[in-house]
């Protein structure tokens, strides 16, 4: 039985939590709340988009064996 190394654990549970909240659940708020509708359809909504799902992918890539 292998002993996983706590830092390990800790980024592959914590990692993908703070790219989906730093990139992806303001994209959703604009997306949704009425208050943010002047943020929406600007280029650089896609451009953070694209990144969240490149980061979340990432670290999911690197939890694979």
């Amino acid at each position: 039985m292998a002993t996983p190394s706590i830092l390990s654990l800790i980024e592959s549970l914590a990692g993908p939590m703070i790219a989906v909240i730093l990139y992806l659940m303001p994209m959703y708020a604009i997306r949704r709340l009425p208050g943010l509708e002047p943020y929406r359809g600007k280029i650089s909504n896609v451009f953070v988009t694209v990144a969240g799902i490149v980061a979340v992918s990432g670290i999911v890539y690197g939890l694979l064996p």
